[in-house]
C-alpha cells in the first residue's frame, strides 16, 4: 500500500471517530439538560454508523483527499435538538452545541498529554516523534525505515491532536449548519436570523471555495501552541 494512501486512510479513521465523539457529546449534553430527542434516536454512542452523513462523512472527505489539501475535513448528520424541552432554551441549546467542539478539544488535549508522557518514558517515542509529525503533515520525504513497533500508536495520537483541533475550529466557524453558525443565530434578531438561515446554502457554497483558508487562519495558532507544548514539556 502506498504510504500516502495509508496516511489518508489513517486520517479518515481518526476523523470519523472524532466526529462520532462530537455528536455523542452533544446528544449526551442535550439529554442532561432535559432534551431526550437525540438519546431516543440512538445518538448517545460512539458508533459512527449512527452519525454517518453520505455527503459530510464520505463524499466531501474523499473529494478533499483527491484534491490533496494539507488536511481533510468532514462532518456528520446534525444531532436533533428540540429546544422547547430545555428549561432555558437558548442557553441550554448553546451549551449542547458547544459540547461537541469541547469534547474534540478535550480529546486533542488528552492525546497531547499521552504523547508527552510517552516521550519521557520511552526513548523510541522521543526519537521518532518528528517522523510522526512529518507524516501527519503528509511530508513523505522522511525515512520510515526501522520504525519501532510503538510508532503506529505515536502516529495515531498525533493524528488525534491534529484532526480534533482542526474539527474544533471547523465546527465553530459561524456559518449556518455548523455549531458556530447555530450559536450565532441564537443571538441575532429574529428577522436577521431567518435571513441568515435562508441564505445558508450560499454560505456553504462560499465555504467550499474559501472556507479552508478561514479554518486554517484560526487552526494554526492552536496547532502551533500544542506542538510547542509537545516538544518542550
Amino acid at each position: 500500500m502506498p504510504l500516502s494512501f495509508a496516511l489518508v486512510i489513517f486520517e479518515l479513521v481518526v476523523m470519523v471517530l472524532s466526529i462520532s465523539l462530537h455528536d455523542c457529546a452533544q446528544a449526551w449534553m442535550a439529554n442532561r439538560l432535559g432534551d431526550p430527542t437525540a438519546r431516543m434516536m440512538g445518538r448517545i454512542t460512539l458508533n459512527p454508523l449512527q452519525h454517518y452523513s453520505p455527503l459530510g462523512t464520505l463524499a466531501f472527505p474523499l473529494l478533499y483527499a483527491i484534491l490533496r489539501p494539507p488536511f481533510i475535513l468532514g462532518w456528520s448528520k446534525p444531532v436533533p435538538i428540540t429546544a422547547r424541552n430545555f428549561r432555558h432554551p437558548r442557553r441550554d441549546e448553546n451549551l449542547t452545541l458547544l459540547a461537541g467542539p469541547a469534547a474534540q478539544f478535550l480529546l486533542a488535549s488528552c492525546a497531547l498529554v499521552a504523547l508527552i508522557i510517552l516521550r519521557h518514558i520511552n526513548p523510541d517515542v522521543q526519537n521518532t516523534l518528528g517522523t510522526a509529525v512529518a507524516l501527519a503533515m503528509h511530508n513523505l520525504d522522511v525515512s520510515t525505515d526501522g520504525l519501532p513497533t510503538i510508532f503506529p500508536l505515536i502516529l495515531f495520537l498525533y493524528f488525534c491532536i491534529l484532526v480534533n483541533l482542526l474539527l474544533f475550529v471547523f465546527n465553530l466557524v459561524p456559518f449556518p449548519f455548523f455549531d458556530g453558525g447555530k450559536i450565532l443565530m441564537n443571538y441575532l434578531p429574529y428577522e436577521m436570523a431567518k435571513s441568515y438561515e435562508r441564505f445558508g446554502i450560499y454560505f456553504m457554497f462560499a465555504f467550499f471555495f474559501f472556507g479552508f483558508g478561514i479554518v486554517m487562519l484560526f487552526f494554526f495558532p492552536f496547532f502551533n501552541f500544542f506542538n510547542g507544548l509537545l516538544f518542550h514539556l
